[in-house]
């Protein structure tokens, strides 16, 4: 007996200890209570510090502001050349996506606001219209020039002319 009481109280004070670490103690079958939450502080566009030509700007750095954009020549021929002239009003320096009429997108850094791009017709376009398009930032634009087919090649049979 004399061990009884001792163990009788280890167990009851281990039952008083975990009790509370199980979370039973604070169960509420009832009602759910709700978790706490935190907010990031939101940013505010009143800092004296910022200047005003950039609270004017969006989120990506462009101003809202124009693009233009032009294909010279204005007409191609198949497989020749043509250069894109980007030009965005209000912005410095940046990067411009140029998409070519087959798809594939170039990306070109501009400087003072403006850039070129060269780019070939496939020798197998066929005629027609097409369209290059341009984005910079939220802005897009597009610029049209026309293709032309290819030149005939001249058949050269004096040169295999027997002598």
């Amino acid at each position: 007996m004399r061990f009884a009481k001792p163990f009788v109280v280890t167990l009851a004070g281990a039952a008083v200890l975990a009790l509370p670490l199980s979370g039973a103690a604070l169960a509420d079958a009832r009602q759910p209570q709700p978790a706490a939450t935190a907010k990031a502080p939101q940013p505010t566009h009143s800092n004296p510090t910022v200047p005003q030509d950039q609270l004017a700007m969006g989120r990506d750095g462009v101003r809202a502001a124009s693009l233009k954009v032009s294909v010279d020549p204005g007409r191609v021929r198949a497989d020749g050349s043509y250069e894109v002239t980007i030009a965005a009003k209000g912005l410095r320096s940046g990067t411009a996506i140029v998409t070519s009429p087959e798809g594939k997108s170039y990306r070109v850094a501009l400087s003072g606001g403006s850039a070129t791009k060269t780019l070939t017709v496939p020798s197998k376009a066929k005629p027609g219209s097409e369209t290059v398009t341009v984005k910079v930032g939220n802005k897009v634009t597009t610029a049209a020039f026309e293709v032309v087919g290819a030149r005939k090649q001249q058949r050269d049979d004096h040169r295999h002319e027997a002598k």
